[in-house]
């Protein structure tokens, strides 16, 4: 059940709502008007709510499950109790995440710039926008509409935010300049300098950072993350990135498009990451590298050579998957027989 503390209650969706957000065929002998008041997983759906089926392991619950309207591909259809409407989907997934999105969306608790926060004059922030208490707007900022700023976030001077940003509390933005709809959770760091000096025998010697942090529309940055910005280069972030907590991006790394990173991922500095790349959690990578389209690397990875597209590796040092089977396997098979 959503907690109500939390969760503002929603409005109601009919039946033909909710197929012309998701752009789902409207069923044959429903009545359209029937309506849902929010989401649920399979286990605990009451009649007015809305599920889904997107993983076989809960085949169970969906067979005896009593919500009101399930989001199913085809090939699960038959299995669907008759009480149940099926919306079927080749994305069930997707489809009850744009509904949700619309059942709750982001809730506002202050409106327009608090009393606590402050706001440069000479920064620029757009209509509707909410800055909550104790942020602080630094010189020259600007700020598109509808952003949301949280509590004791601090946008250094000349950062620049897109529209319809959201930026949790205690979020450090600097030398940034971030696109549109970007979702920033609580504690991330974006722009502080990297991890840039030289080391001889005369001892270390910090080189100034000089480059930005550049990141495009519909990214999300998990909490306590961080991105340095460049040193003379610019670290980029692609259109579509998710990125999980914890993550650390050094300076000068670039992530392509719609990439994913997992919790606890380690990029070094200069890396590139190619476009739908993803980085399973505990990932170390080294620097200087680069990462071709649509690469998988395995949890718990050390990535120390170049991949190429389409590429699975797997193991420290990483390497091809099948191969990091095989070597598993033999371990294994070495161990048995040094047992007998």
């Amino acid at each position: 059940m959503i907690d109500p503390r939390f969760f503002k209650e929603p409005n109601s969706l009919t039946l033909a709502q909710i197929c012309e957000y998701t752009k789902i065929a409207l069923p044959n002998g429903k009545d359209l008007e029937i309506s849902f008041k929010g989401v649920a997983p399979l286990s605990s759906a009451g009649s007015t709510d809305v599920s889904h089926f997107h993983n076989a392991k809960y085949l169970e619950e969906l067979k005896k499950t009593k919500t009101g309207l399930c989001f199913v591909t085809s090939e699960y259809a038959d299995q669907v109790p008759p009480s149940t409407i099926a919306l079927i989907t080749n994305h069930p997934y997707r489809c009850f995440g744009q509904v949700a999105s619309i059942f709750y969306p982001n809730t506002q608790l202050f409106n327009n710039i608090a009393e606590e926060a402050f706001a440069h004059p000479r920064a620029n922030i757009g209509k509707d926008c909410i800055i909550s208490p104790f942020a602080v707007i630094e010189e020259n900022v600007i700020i598109g509409n509808n952003c949301s700023i949280g509590a004791h976030t601090v946008i250094k001077a000349g950062s620049v935010l897109g529209e319809r940003c959201f930026i949790e509390p205690h979020v450090t933005i600097s030398h940034a300049l971030i696109g549109n709809q970007v979702y920033i959770k609580p504690g991330a760091r974006i722009g502080q300098s990297g991890f840039g000096f030289h080391m001889d025998a005369l001892g270390h010697f910090d080189i100034p950072q000089l480059g930005l942090v550049i990141i495009g529309d519909n990214v999300h940055i998990g909490a306590n993350t961080t991105i340095d910005r460049g040193s003379l280069a610019n670290t980029k972030i692609g259109n579509g990135v998710h990125i999980d907590n914890l993550v650390q991006i050094a300076h000068n790394v670039e992530i392509g498009d719609n990439s994913v990173l997992v919790a606890q991922v380690g990029i070094a500095g200069s890396t590139k990451l190619g476009n739908f790349v993803i980085v399973a959690g505990q990932v170390g990578i080294a620097g200087h590298l680069n990462v071709g389209d649509g690469v998988k690397i395995a949890a718990q990875s050390g990535l120390m050579r170049d991949v190429k597209k389409g590429e699975i590796i797997a193991g420290s040092p990483a390497i091809p998957v099948r191969d990091w089977h095989k070597q598993t396997i033999a371990l294994q098979n070495l161990i048995k027989g040094k047992k007998t």
